[in-house]
């Protein structure tokens, strides 16, 4: 489907028919200005004679939407290549319209810099002889800020956290992953950017020389110069849940295009799905997944098909999820750092492969609420691929920074405590882990004795904190069932983000934390990834399917059409896997504070005459 509204369209002009008709020998001033229209108007072609790129008749589209548009917004199903093209309206809009500033920024720096690694890609490779040309000759790379100049202006990608997004200036504002931005930072940091104009200065001085005429009697008011509006917001995303600030925008900009009432500002949407692109673009295994079944799965119609779903058809419910996540502003925020006198639980599910399209060795981490016996996720690991001694770097860094009061973990990976135990580090800051005897699976008088005898033998300060949990089909359902009332009741819940906390971000970007140790490039970077992490363990919670088997028990696992895939970015459950044992964990560490120490009791003889 294709709808322009009456109030976008103009009277189409054939700059093509225009340049044909020229006539003898051009000066060189009208010899440029007749090859920047038709390059302008010709983007593949352009595109193709700079970069050696061919573009397909939607990225052409696409572009001309972007550049002829104050908002624009892909939502575009995996595949489709957003980024892609991205990196080409970033150097062509700058070679159209010099001096221009282009500002690239996601939910993390790690986003914002894969777009300006594309471009760059893009910029070096055959056949972008060209297009090397325009841009100087290597980029600035810092560790919170990538900067390439090109035609007077600048293409720069920057975290959107901390005070030096609202300090920056920008003409556009290239936005990645849109729908894990924050509501408050988009309408309170973001959109100013485009309410001041980049000219200002100039402007003035146009004004104060109106003023002038206009005095003497030179010209009238009506023909005061109208500025365009030359600033850009453009919004990259897949679909997510309509309830979610996404689908909030995309309504409101629907809106405004449907509507006759003229505004100041213009809007383009671009929503497309797999099915929409050319045969020789759509990836197989794209089509694999459809044809076996998945294509009505809401996780397929999101992330594959462009759709927005209200999350209403999973175990555990996406809406419900959302309500149990603390509101950005509001503490508790994610962590790199426990707060002191407070107290965690700990869930961790090993994978021990080296493949990047393996399982993710995963950890969850509750801060304690001893007054309501409750849980909140602030903190999460999830690598696939990683070496052993990474993983291990992690537990040593989560226990130096957080007061852990027990682990869970996974029986069929409770070597890595015995790994972490013989490490370097465990060794040098003599820490210790060591398991307590305590089955949780049991029921009934078995469960009570077990958390006496658990009761007895947890020793902190000896590390003795752990308990392996073997995954029973019994206990599967205990547990997924415990976690699914904790999130329906509001009794387990989720850290807002703390780049949206501008306190609670400078105050934890100010720890002294060694973040190579941690798997990141910087403290912001660690900071940034806590907050992915959590909305990607309610991603993983949501897309759990109950099915159950020929002989009655119940399965909770990933629906068969995203299992099947074998890529690195495919899908996981390992993030929700440790949900459920931290969750669990926390209600087990509470039965065992719980429970009485009862003294046995003692005989005293009696004497009878």
């Amino acid at each position: 489907m294709w709808y322009c509204p009456e109030k976008y369209k103009i009277e189409p002009h054939d700059i093509n028919a225009e340049l044909l008709s020229l006539k003898g020998e051009l000066d060189d001033k009208e010899a440029k200005i007749s090859l920047a229209k038709f390059l302008n108007t010709n983007l593949a072609f352009t595109t193709e004679l700079i970069s050696g790129i061919k573009l397909a008749p939607y990225q052409e589209v696409t572009l001309r939407g972007m550049m002829n548009r104050n908002f624009s917004m892909c939502v575009w199903g995996r595949g489709c290549g957003k980024t892609f093209i991205a990196s080409v309206f970033c150097f062509l809009h700058c070679i159209f319209n010099p001096e221009t500033k282009i500002l690239i920024a996601g939910p993390t720096f790690r986003t914002a810099r894969f777009i300006f690694n594309n471009l760059e890609k893009i910029v070096n490779s055959k056949g972008a002889e060209l297009l090397q040309q325009a841009f100087s000759a290597k980029p600035s790379k810092r560790n919170d800020q990538y900067e390439w100049t090109i035609n007077g202006g600048s293409i720069t990608a920057i975290p959107l956290s901390g005070e030096k997004i609202r300090g920056f200036r920008a003409n556009i504002l290239l936005l990645d992953e849109f729908l894990l931005l924050p509501e408050e930072l988009i309408n309170t940091v973001l959109m100013p950017f485009l309410v001041a104009p980049q000219n200002m200065k100039e402007r003035i001085e146009i004004r104060e020389m109106e003023d002038e005429l206009i005095k003497k009697g030179r010209m009238t008011e009506d023909q005061r110069m109208v500025f365009e509006n030359n600033s850009k917001m453009i919004a990259l995303s897949s679909a997510s849940y309509t309830f979610e600030n996404l689908y909030k925008t995309y309504k409101e900009w629907l809106n405004k295009i449907y509507s006759d009432e003229k505004t100041d500002a213009t809007y383009f949407i671009s929503q497309m799905g797999y099915e929409a692109l050319p045969s020789e673009m759509i990836d197989r295994t794209v089509i694999e997944e459809a044809q076996n079944g998945g294509s009505s799965h809401s996780s397929f119609q999101r992330e594959y098909c462009a759709q927005f779903t209200d999350g209403s058809d999973s175990y555990f419910s996406a809406k419900k999820m959302h309500l149990c996540t603390i509101p950005d502003g509001e503490q508790p925020t994610t962590q790199i750092k426990g707060g002191r006198g407070s107290k965690y639980i700990l869930g961790i599910d090993p994978s021990f492969s080296n493949s990047p399209s393996s399982d993710y060795f995963a950890m969850s981490l509750l801060e304690l609420d001893e007054e309501t016996g409750q849980g909140t996720l602030v903190h999460s690991y999830a690598v696939a691929g990683g070496d052993l001694k990474n993983h291990i770097d992690y537990l040593h860094y989560i226990l130096s920074n957080f007061n852990v009061e027990m682990i869970c973990i996974d029986n069929a990976g409770y070597q890595f405590i015995d790994s972490c135990n013989e490490s370097t580090k465990f060794i040098e800051d003599n820490i210790k882990l060591k398991f307590i005897d305590f089955d949780s699976d049991a029921e009934g008088e078995k469960y009570v004795q077990g958390l006496a005898r658990a009761k007895r033998a947890y020793n902190k300060e000896e590390g003795a904190i752990c308990f392996k949990q073997n995954f029973t089909s019994n206990w599967l359902r205990k547990a997924n069932e415990h976690l699914q009332a904790c999130i329906d009741h509001k009794r387990l819940w989720f850290a807002s983000r703390c780049t949206a906390h501008g306190s609670e971000f400078s105050k934890q970007s100010a720890y002294a934390i060694d973040a190579k140790s941690a798997g990141a490039d910087s403290t912001g970077d660690l900071i940034e990834t806590q907050d992915i992490l959590v909305y990607s363990t309610k991603k993983q919670c949501a897309l759990v399917e109950v099915k159950s088997t020929a002989r009655g028990t119940q399965t909770f696992d990933l629906p068969q059409h995203l299992k099947r895939s074998t890529s690195a970015n495919r899908a996981r459950k390992d993030n929700y896997t440790t949900l459920m044992l931290a969750n669990w964990a926390t209600k087990c560490y509470f039965d065992m504070k719980s429970e009485k120490n009862e003294q046995p009791e003692t005989f005293l003889p009696v004497m009878f005459d």
